[in-house]
């Protein structure tokens, strides 16, 4: 009886402590809608079934649950923050997202009209954000002139066709004789970073392709603690690939960085991150202060 009494005892304390049961939220940007609650991979009834954005079921997960994404052929314009408790896990149960090999991209399409003539061939446009731009054609990025670094500019340059350069915060790009870019498939870097962690930690994060934003394809700004990157494509975006600061730790296994603007893995301040397996075009930067 003593033996018994004491199981008991404990199994209403284990219940007591133990945390809920961990959910998975599905996204399906074709078949999905925002006002689901995420719960099923497909349609079930109104509001039943998957949201149609990653943000929409970062907002609903809590704590150690896991967002699966369908890869269905199209690319999610979206990004995701994750900050504090409620987009953590633990170390037993981290908090996932699964990318089914899925592609999140930041270029939103220029309008058209956009472009204005500046030269024989040559268009100008100018966004509104300045800085780390990425021009990108037919879904891939385009060719940019950089100046060198004894180089100072006056004027615009000379451009190839397909080209184009950065000055006085406009975009130039040369194009083929009497041909319009407004008629061509062409966008621009417009948000900042696909996946941005800050205060949070156990996160595991896999089977991605995260391209065309205009900062970075990963960004863990400060206090990101044993992140888990895996299986992930971070290309053509308008800084790094990933950028990890402040005090933040992560992991980076199985992933090809490639065709960043300025840096593969840029690495600052006390942050420290370990690469396994990974494919990087360019060395890490470190900027340790």
């Amino acid at each position: 009886m003593r033996t018994v009494a004491f199981i008991s005892v404990a199994l209403i304390l284990l219940n007591i402590v133990s945390p809920a049961t961990a959910e998975v939220f599905y996204v399906n940007n074709r078949t999905g809608e925002d006002r689901n609650d995420g719960t099923f991979e497909t349609p079930v009834s109104t509001l039943t079934g998957p949201v149609k954005s990653i943000s929409r079921a970062l907002e609903l997960a809590g704590f150690a649950d896991t967002i699966n994404i369908a890869n269905t052929g199209v690319p999610y314009y979206d990004n995701l923050s994750f900050q504090g408790e409620k987009n953590s896990g633990d170390p037993v149960r981290p908090f996932r997202v699964i990318g089914n090999g899925a592609t999140i991209t930041g270029a939103m399409v220029i309008p058209f009209g956009a472009w204005r003539e500046a030269a024989r061939d040559v268009w100008k446009l100018t966004p509104f954000r300045k800085g780390f731009f990425q021009l990108i054609r037919d879904g891939k990025a385009l060719p940019e002139r950089r100046p060198a670094a004894d180089e100072k500019w006056t004027t615009i340059p000379d451009l190839e066709v397909d080209q184009w350069c950065e000055w006085h915060g406009s975009i130039y790009y040369r194009v083929e004789r009497l041909t319009d870019p407004s008629t061509m498939r062409m966008s621009i870097a417009r948000r900042s970073c696909g996946i941005t962690i800050f205060a949070a930690h156990d996160i595991v994060i896999s089977d991605l392709t995260i391209q065309h934003f205009r900062l970075d394809g990963v960004n863990l700004h400060d206090l990101a603690k044993d992140i888990q990157l895996e299986k992930l494509t971070l290309r053509e975006n308008g800084r790094a690939g990933l950028a990890i600061g402040g005090s933040s730790t992560a992991r980076m296994r199985a992933s090809d960085v490639e065709r960043n603007r300025d840096h593969s893995v840029l690495i600052q301040e006390a942050a420290a991150i370990g690469l396994e397996d990974c494919i990087l075009d360019a060395d890490p930067t470190v900027v340790q202060k």
